[in-house]
């Protein structure tokens, strides 16, 4: 067994010169116990160990939100939109997201918002100020949610940004005029909450799909949804919140939706820490209505804070939005930012489930945000930038139904129980610095009764995009380590039988 996982340093640090220290590094700790080795690889505290049973949190899996991208490019011809797709969600093909979350409109044509709105902003209400209902209307966004599932996305999420622009105080979709106050009017309160539920009904009856949550309000806190923004948002007050979360829960069970599956997600909040505050500023009843506690994680720090309030009550805490493009998108620097996140939100926060905002941008004004660009007027190429292949190095291995497992080294290192049989070991393991480090696992603790175990190893670094760089058939117990590469995210699949 020794020599054969040896060759894990050699092959994964094959072709790197400057990796030979780091390699015989490696290779000294898989020949001596951890307490053996003196001083030849790294201090006690760099090695890892693994204990399956010490599970955090259940994984539902990693999605995007369908606005706005789903908009525009649902309406390409079909070899263009099934391409983008394939690299969303097909698990063979691409990124394998499991998780949609879809966005019912509230804008319209004719209104003084489209023209302030980026391209593909405009995601139209189904439901008319003359009374009037409209189920043609955004035909773009359903082509990619149904093509979703039919790649294998298992849980869907409606989310509103705004109410219907002609509920609205401003009769604008964007804000109201004053960014700090309210925009739904109090007399269409109910009307809101009938027209979320409509559509919900609308899907489960005519596609077939049950939106397991409606999340009501988008950063609702939050004081930039002016009148003549460029998307659609509207600020809640919390008491307004609390009364939404009310009516929303008294229509499902009025409309036998609840009983077929779908509750209520919120708050959707932008920080983190204004999540605690929301949070902290719900009744009991509302809390209670709830099933899910959504957050983004764009901005705050108060992510064990926020656990510790949200995991006693039962209900999911999902990490619902966030993106990033501070690095080009062939910079390594882009993966990096986006995997550090996912580090902070998963081993701390311990969210459930973690979900990029729109995963597809417009490319045609140098925009960096996105796990991939185009330009979206005519979609003739694809860029997958590092961010693209940064995350694979997570959706491809941690599926749905996995368990997230204690980390010694959570601001590194993310492990998780995967696979059919949950006999599946998977590490990603992120290297920010401009030199080799060394990581060093100890999984004797896992399945020490299995006959075999196949280590594969997978790298995005500079030069690689999610390539395996080394496979190897081994004998349980296992230990091993592996240099990794400057500027780096590799994982660790080790499959038990």
């Amino acid at each position: 067994m020794d020599e054969s996982v040896s060759a894990v340093a050699a092959q994964a640090a094959k072709g790197d010169a400057k990796a030979a220290t780091a390699a015989q590094a490696a290779a000294e700790f898989i020949h001596h116990p951890p307490h053996a080795y003196e001083g030849v690889a790294p201090a006690q505290d760099s090695i890892i160990t693994v204990d399956p049973d010490k599970r955090q949190q259940p994984f539902e899996g990693w999605g995007t939100s369908l606005c706005w991208f789903a908009n525009v490019v649902g309406e390409y011809p079909d070899a263009q939109r099934s391409y983008l797709a394939d690299l969303l969600f097909d698990p063979q093909k691409g990124l394998g997201l499991q998780i949609c979350r879809y966005n019912i409109g509230g804008s319209g044509w004719g209104t003084l918002d489209v023209p302030n709105f980026r391209y593909g902003a405009n995601i139209e209400s189904f439901w008319g100020p003359s009374g009037e209902w409209d189920w043609s209307l955004d035909a773009a966004q359903r082509w990619m949610l149904l093509a979703a599932r039919q790649r294998g996305a298992l849980v869907f999420e409606a989310f509103s940004n705004t109410p219907p622009y002609w509920m609205t105080v401003s009769g604008r979709s964007s804000g109201n005029v004053f960014p700090w106050l309210d925009n739904l009017r109090p007399e269409y309160y109910d009307q809101f909450v009938h027209y979320l539920t409509e559509v919900v009904r609308w899907y489960r009856d005519q596609h077939d799909i049950t939106f397991r949550t409606i999340a009501p309000f988008n950063e609702p806190s939050s004081i930039y949804w002016w009148a003549g923004n460029n998307q659609e948002g509207c600020h809640f007050d919390i008491s307004t919140q609390n009364i939404i979360i009310g009516k929303l829960q008294a229509m499902l069970q009025q409309k036998g939706l609840a009983e077929k599956g779908v509750s209520i997600s919120a708050s959707d909040e932008t920080s983190i820490d204004i999540g605690v505050l929301s949070f902290n500023g719900y009744t009991p009843a509302t809390q209670q209505a709830l099933t899910q506690y959504n957050v983004h994680s764009y901005l705050g720090t108060q992510r064990a804070k926020l656990r510790k309030l949200v995991k006693p009550t039962g209900k999911l805490l999902w990490m619902s939005e966030f993106g990033c493009g501070s690095s080009p998108p062939s910079n390594m620097g882009a993966a990096l930012e986006l995997s550090a996140m996912v580090l902070r939100d998963l081993n701390e926060l311990q969210a459930n489930a973690w979900i990029y905002w729109q995963a597809v941008e417009n490319g045609e004004k140098g925009n960096w945000w996105g796990l991939m660009q185009i330009p979206f007027h005519s979609g003739m190429y694809v860029n997958l930038g590092k961010q693209y292949h940064g995350f694979k190095q997570y959706s491809r291995f941690i599926r749905n139904g996995a368990s997230i497992l204690h980390s010694s080294q959570p601001k590194s290192t993310l492990i998780a129980r995967s696979g059919a049989d949950q006999k599946e070991v998977v590490i990603v393991a992120t290297n920010a610095l401009i030199d080799y480090d060394v990581v060093n696992f100890d999984l004797s603790n896992c399945w020490p009764e299995a006959s075999s175990v196949v280590l594969e190893i997978y790298r995005t670094s500079v030069t690689e995009d999610c390539q395996r760089v080394a496979r190897i058939e081994a004998q349980p117990p296992l230990r091993y380590g592996c240099p990794l590469r400057p500027l780096s995210i590799t994982t660790f699949v080790a499959a038990f039988t």
